[in-house]
């Protein structure tokens, strides 16, 4: 349990730090609006998946 805490953490600081950094997209028919809203909400995901899982591991147990 403590590997996929981990492991959405880690994509949800990454999709935080380009969702609310202001990065711009380098695909064409993706505007910098549209990607920085897909990587907030995917930081959102991610950073409620993290704590359910750090959550139910306290409870089972590592």
């Amino acid at each position: 349990m403590l590997i996929w805490t981990v492991s959405f953490l880690t994509l949800a600081l990454l999709a935080g730090a380009l969702g609310f950094s202001g990065y711009t997209s380098t695909a064409p028919k993706v505007t910098a609006t549209t990607a920085a809203g897909m990587a907030r909400m995917l930081f959102l995901v991610f950073l409620f998946a993290a704590l359910v899982t750090l959550g139910l591991g306290f409870v089972r147990g590592w």
